[in-house]
């Protein structure tokens, strides 16, 4: 059996999540999203590197590859 906690843990702490709670889903599906809502992020290296290891993440949580699909087309 595969287990990617710490890992999980490691991505909360590095983004200064870990104190969240869990959700039944982590984004409304019906959200629009669009690159000119919001700040550029500042570290776009970062951000980058983030959504990669969310999608390394989406081997055992399936249920999050929407959202990380969605966060992946603004890199």
């Amino acid at each position: 059996m595969i287990s990617q906690r710490k890992y999980a843990l490691d991505i909360l702490e590095e983004t200064g999540m870990q104190n969240c709670g869990p959700v039944d889903s982590p984004m409304d599906p019906n959200l629009k999203l669009m690159a000119d809502q919001s700040e550029v992020y500042p570290d776009s290296k970062r951000y980058r590197r983030l959504v990669g290891k969310l999608i390394y993440l989406t081997i055992t949580r399936p249920d999050i590859s929407f959202v990380v699909g969605v966060v992946s087309q603004f890199m």
